[in-house]
C-alpha cells in the first residue's frame, strides 16, 4: 500500500503525537521521580504506571511547532519526527485547523505539506501550530458538510453523547437498517472516528459516533478511572440499544484501540450482541499483555515493577486480565470482523491481530498496513484503506 511520498520520513518515537504517546512521555517523566533503590521505589514506580494506565485525565499537546511559511495551498514547518512522518493528518493552531497532505517535501528550512479543508482562523507565518494523527476536527457538519444530530445516550450513570448521523438526508431519528456503531480509543475522543462517516453516509448506514464514561462531557465512572474494556462495553450496550430504539435492525461495530477492546467484551459478554451483524477494528487492544510488555520495554521498566502495576490496576478496577485476552478466546467469534493494523505500530502490536486473524480465517479479513504505525492505516493509505472498508461493510448495507 503504497504512500504517495518523497523526501525524508524517518519513524516517530513510541506513540508521539497520540494519547499513547502523551501517557509514555508522562510515564517516563515520573518514573525518573518514582523508581529508587528498595521496595519502596519499586512500589512506587509500580504505583505511578498504573495511574498512567488508568487515568482519564488528558493533557492537552501543548502548540509548539511554529509556522515558518504560508504559501496558498501549502504551509512550510520545521522538520520534525511529526512533520515529517507521511499520512493525511490534523494541523491545528489556536482557532482553527485543516488537513496536512501525505506528500512530504523537504525544503533548506524545514518541510512544505498541502493544507487543505482549513476551518477557522486563517494560518500566518509565526503562528504556533499541534499536529493531530486523526484527520478531522469539530462535528459531522464541520468536517463533511453532514447533517447530524447531537444525541444523549441513555445510561446509569447518565446519558453519554453521542452523534447520530443518518444515512438518509432528513431523516430525523436515524430510520430504519443499518448501522454503524463507532467506538473510540482511550484518551482519543469522537473526532477520531470522523474519517468512518462519509464512506458509511455512501453506503446508506446511519452512524452513531459515542462516547463512554470518563470522557470530556460524559459522566465519570463509579471511580472515575479507565477500567481498559472491563466495564466500558456497557456504554456501547446501551448505544446498541439506543440505535434498536430508533429503527436499526442491525448494527456493525467498529472500535479505534481500546474501543476494539470495548467491541470485543461487548460481543462476549451483553445480552444483546446478537444484533451486531460484523465488527471492523483498526490497531485494536485484544490482549493487553503484549501493549504493557512494549511499554515497558520502551520505558526500560524492571520486570517486577510491570508485574507490580498489573496487580495494582487488577486491585484498583476488580479487573482480570485474562478476561480481556481475546486472542486466547478467538475460536467465540461468531460474526465477520475486519481488521486493520499497521506493522509499524509502537503501541499496540501488529502481532495480537495477525494472530487473532490467523486464529479465525473463516471470518477474518486482515489487512497489515506496511510502515503505519497507531491507528495510522487510513492516514498512511486512505484509497487502500476506504476501498477495504467499503468491500466489508458492503456486505451488510
Amino acid at each position: 500500500m503504497a504512500t504517495g511520498t518523497r523526501g525524508a520520513t524517518p519513524r516517530r518515537g513510541p506513540g508521539a503525537a497520540s494519547p499513547a504517546g502523551v501517557a509514555l512521555r508522562r510515564t517516563a517523566t515520573g518514573l525518573g521521580l518514582a523508581l529508587g533503590t528498595g521496595t519502596l521505589g519499586l512500589l512506587g514506580a509500580a504505583w505511578h504506571c498504573a495511574t498512567e494506565l488508568l487515568d482519564p485525565h488528558r493533557a492537552g499537546d501543548p502548540y509548539t511547532l511554529r509556522l515558518i511559511a504560508v504559501d496558498g495551498e501549502a504551509v512550510t514547518l520545521p522538520a520534525t519526527p511529526d512533520t515529517q512522518e507521511p499520512g493525511i493528518c490534523c494541523l491545528q493552531w489556536p482557532g482553527g485547523y485543516g488537513l496536512l497532505g501525505a506528500e512530504v517535501r523537504a525544503t533548506p528550512s524545514g518541510v512544505r505539506r498541502d493544507l487543505t479543508d482549513r476551518t477557522g482562523v486563517p494560518p500566518a507565518p509565526g503562528l504556533r501550530t499541534r499536529i493531530k494523527r486523526h484527520a478531522y476536527e469539530g462535528d459531522p457538519r464541520q468536517a463533511f458538510g453532514l447533517a447530524f444530530e447531537e444525541i444523549g445516550v441513555p445510561t446509569p450513570l447518565g446519558p453519554m453523547p453521542a452523534w447520530l448521523v443518518p444515512a438518509t438526508p432528513g431523516c430525523s431519528g436515524g430510520g430504519a437498517g443499518t448501522w454503524a456503531v463507532s467506538v473510540h480509543g482511550r484518551g482519543g475522543s469522537r473526532a477520531g472516528m470522523l474519517r468512518l462517516v462519509p464512506v458509511l453516509h455512501d453506503l446508506g448506514i446511519t452512524s452513531l459516533v459515542i462516547t463512554y464514561r470518563n470522557d470530556p462531557g460524559a459522566p465519570r465512572g463509579p471511580d472515575g478511572l479507565f477500567h481498559l474494556g472491563d466495564t466500558e462495553w456497557l456504554d456501547l450496550e446501551a448505544a446498541v440499544h439506543e440505535a434498536h430504539s430508533r429503527g436499526a435492525s442491525d448494527v456493525i461495530a467498529f472500535g479505534d484501540s481500546m474501543g476494539g477492546a470495548i467491541v470485543m467484551q461487548f460481543l462476549e459478554r451483553s445480552p444483546v450482541s446478537g444484533i451486531v451483524k460484523g465488527v471492523v477494528l483498526d490497531s485494536p487492544v485484544l490482549d493487553w499483555a503484549p501493549v504493557l510488555a512494549l511499554a515497558g520495554r520502551q520505558l526500560k521498566l524492571p520486570p517486577i515493577v510491570l508485574a507490580l502495576a498489573k496487580r495494582i490496576v487488577a486491585l484498583r478496577t476488580g479487573l482480570r486480565w485474562e478476561r480481556l485476552n481475546q486472542v486466547s478466546r478467538a475460536a467465540e467469534l461468531a460474526v465477520p470482523a475486519l481488521i486493520i493494523h499497521g506493522d509499524a505500530d509502537e503501541t499496540v502490536p501488529a502481532v495480537t491481530s495477525a494472530a487473532y486473524a490467523a486464529a479465525r480465517p473463516d471470518l477474518v479479513t486482515y489487512l497489515p498496513v506496511p510502515g503505519a504505525g497507531h491507528v495510522e492505516g487510513w492516514t498512511s493509505d486512505r484509497d487502500g484503506y476506504g476501498e477495504a472498508l467499503r468491500t466489508f461493510v458492503g456486505q451488510f448495507s
